[in-house]
């Protein structure tokens, strides 16, 4: 059961219903995290604006900012993202296999696995790239600003994940049932000091 109500389209006052308009134009609809968001039609219109921006003019691929979104959501050990981005990953035509991959910070790809590695210690380090990952990265041919982005979506969907954890929406996409919070996610306790 979600701690926080989640607001029906049908309830909404004018600032909540302008920013569910907002989510249907960029996501197709209102799913239930932004139900729960809409309890603070503010924060969750300052969220979209910043995918909405971030999303004009952008380097990374759908495909990339998906595998990106997919390992996000497992370090931030968000069941309810990784179950969204699965759906949204192989609708946008990424295999259920490298979707899982990404999942566990994994690519077959030299470009990708340099993304995810640069994505891995981005969140795990809280921002700190070692000179190896960010010159592999920067070698795989991401320029500074594909950095940044990548940089942008970790922020964007790691303020999801948040609100999901505080406010346990009720599932509306189809469970990753090889998903292991424990597994997946991030332990600061056992991740390496980079110097």
């Amino acid at each position: 059961m979600p701690k926080m109500k989640q607001i029906e389209p049908k309830d909404t006052d004018v600032q909540t219903e302008a920013a569910y308009e907002e989510a249907k134009r960029q996501f197709g609809g209102v799913i239930n995290l932004f139900k729960v968001a809409g309890n603070a039609p503010n924060v969750l219109s300052g969220v979209l604006a910043l995918n909405k921006s971030m999303n004009e003019g952008i380097e990374l691929t759908a495909r990339q900012t998906e595998l990106v979104a997919m390992l996000v959501s497992a370090l931030n050990r968000c069941d309810y993202c990784v179950n969204v981005h699965m759906q949204v990953g192989t609708g946008a035509g990424v295999s259920k296999e490298d979707m899982l991959a990404a999942m566990a910070g994994q690519a077959a790809d030299v470009t990708e696995q340099a993304l995810l590695d640069f994505t891995n210690e981005v969140v795990r380090h809280r921002g700190i790239v070692s000179d190896d990952t960010f010159k592999s990265a920067k070698q795989a041919g991401f320029t500074d600003k594909a950095l940044l982005e990548v940089v942008g979506v970790i922020g964007f969907y790691t303020t999801l994940q948040y609100i999901r954890h505080v406010g346990d929406p009720e599932h509306d996409f189809p469970m990753v049932e090889s998903f292991d919070a424990h597994v997946h996610g991030a332990n600061i306790e056992k991740a390496s000091q980079i110097a």
